[in-house]
């Protein structure tokens, strides 16, 4: 019989024999009643008052000793089937009536070609960037030098926004067999396993790097073709249906078409709302990025084992609840050992991100810190749209306009040290030591509406009390944060399909139905499916 086990207390060095002693001390059982033993989830405990750091862990037995499974221990479950189900069944994919075409090759787009290259249903992926490697090199100049390229930076080209951030794992999602079929793709093309298992597994922008060609590679050698620098610029609809796109001055004519462009394409948005395209306005989130040392992050979280190089670096999610005057706050995108990076993809332009590597053993962490902002917001700066729904970017786009020039035209990034922003000052420097060298002192209250500024100045001060080693006089913050979601959201069925352009189907961040790198990944992969099963 299969049974579930779950908090068993393992030290930093196990092995699977100090597991499965683990095992039968639970179950006063012998070690040979365990005929096999897969681990399913790790966790690590490092709460200060145990007397060295431990795993938890949860693990799937055979058992084929004797027990009473109406009286199991306390975290014992009898397993009546496999927790995870097995892969999409390619011998039920129907045969399409074209080759569908897939525009953005970030998680959503690049899992939905690989598993429509699968089926052998010959895909085509268009990517308005280049290829990973190169887009690396291009991404390394803009950091140094502010030379951008408006189709390949850090927001557009192969490996989407997320291939320059940390590369968190992370989903709210349940959709357990998804999530681990994408999984065991990443480990197939390099990730390491221990992803398959970890509650916080996270892949880093260098193992990225590595990852995204392999996945390439399986793309085309099952058939599936990927054309680089090219621009998706027309899509043409004919009674209600997609019949074609042009894109790189070609026509190619297809009756499925998957939009996984990202948040950051809006050109795209404003195509679709001059084609009528059913969208709404959705909130999104705007903010700040916090920088602090991370051996001052370790000792809040570790305590007496922070250093402990077997535990690595430490992380934290901090919330705050909206108060009579201001709004909720709480930090999102945390990245451990990492750096704040300047992104854009516009002209005079400009936002932030944080990027980590696998390591995660940089000097600095950060995170941002955000404040909801509702469709009702939109209507506090001028709307330059010619679609209200679009009203959402507009109010991006003022604040990163603002902030491009507050950072010197230049793509610098504004930033300032936490105590001045406190204090509604600006002083002549910032610490030397800080991970965006390339950044100056600019007032915050130019470039971010009132509400944030007055939610954030009021906020992170309580926030970080939860961090008590943190301190405030050695943190930086940089400006603005304005890219954690999508401010449109494109109206869809349960098939993934628009509601009203058959054939159009939006998918990942840019849908407005998913955040992350696994999250995106997992409604590009059910967009797939659902084209093959119907």
């Amino acid at each position: 019989m299969k049974l579930l086990i779950r908090q068993i207390e393992i030290d930093l060095d196990y092995n699977l024999a100090k597991v499965i002693n683990a095992i039968s001390t639970k179950l006063k059982c012998s070690q040979r009643d365990i005929k096999s033993c897969e681990i399913l989830r790790r966790s690590l405990d490092a709460r200060p008052w145990r007397k060295a750091p431990v795993y938890i862990l949860s693990v799937e037995i055979d058992f084929i000793g004797k027990i009473n499974t109406k009286k199991l221990p306390n975290n014992v479950e009898l397993v009546n089937q496999n927790l995870f189900e097995s892969e999409f069944d390619f011998t039920k994919a129907k045969k399409l009536s074209s080759r569908p075409v897939v525009v953005g090759a970030g998680p959503a787009g690049l899992m939905a070609t690989l598993l429509l290259a699968r089926s052998g249903a010959n895909p085509i992926l268009i990517e308005r960037g280049s290829k990973a490697e190169e887009r690396s090199e291009v991404v390394n100049q803009f950091w140094q030098n502010g030379k951008l390229n408006l189709n390949n930076n850090v927001l557009f080209g192969e490996g989407g926004a997320g291939l320059f951030s940390d590369g968190k794992l992370t989903a709210r999602s349940k959709d357990r067999r998804r999530i681990r079929l994408f999984f065991e793709d990443l480990v197939k093309a390099g990730a390491n396993p221990d992803i398959l298992i970890e509650a916080e597994p996270h892949l880093g922008s260098d193992t990225l790097l590595k990852i995204i060609p392999n996945l390439r590679n399986e793309i085309i050698s099952n058939g599936g073709e990927i054309r680089y620098n090219t621009t998706l610029t027309q899509i043409n609809i004919e009674n209600n249906k997609v019949v074609s796109v042009i894109a790189g001055n070609e026509t190619i004519k297809t009756d499925y078409l998957l939009l996984a462009t990202g948040h950051s394409a809006r050109d795209v948005y404003r195509m679709l709302a001059s084609l009528n395209v059913s969208m709404e306005a959705k909130p999104t989130a705007i903010g700040i990025r916090l920088e602090v040392p991370q051996k001052q992050i370790d000792k809040s979280q570790f305590r007496q084992f922070a250093g402990n190089p077997k535990i690595g670096a430490a992380s934290y999610k901090l919330t705050r609840k909206p108060e009579s005057d201001v709004r909720a706050c709480y930090s999102f995108c945390m990245c451990p050992g990492g750096q704040v990076i300047a992104c854009a993809n516009d002209v005079n332009k400009l936002t932030t991100n944080g990027m980590s590597l696998s390591k995660r053993d940089a000097k600095y962490g950060n995170a941002a810190f955000i404040v909801p902002v509702e469709p009702s917001d939109y209507n506090s700066v001028e709307n330059k749209e010619k679609y209200d729904v679009l009203a959402g970017i507009s109010f991006q786009e003022n604040i990163e306009e603002k902030a491009f020039h507050a950072g010197n035209d230049n793509y610098s990034v504004p930033a300032l040290r936490l105590k001045d922003y406190l204090d509604e000052k600006i002083s002549g420097n910032l610490p030397e030591n800080r991970s965006c060298l390339r950044s100056n002192p600019a007032s915050f209250d130019s470039i971010l509406p009132k509400f944030i500024n007055k939610t954030l100045r009021h906020q992170i001060p309580n926030m970080l009390k939860e961090l008590d080693k943190v301190c405030i006089d050695d943190a930086v913050v940089y400006a603005p944060e304005t890219r954690s979601s999508s401010p449109v959201r494109i109206l869809r069925d349960n098939n993934c399909e628009s509601l009203n352009i058959k054939g159009l189907y939006p998918i990942g961040e840019g849908a407005g139905y998913a955040g992350g790198i696994v999250s995106s990944a997992v409604d590009g992969m059910k967009a797939a499916e659902a084209i093959l099963i119907i």
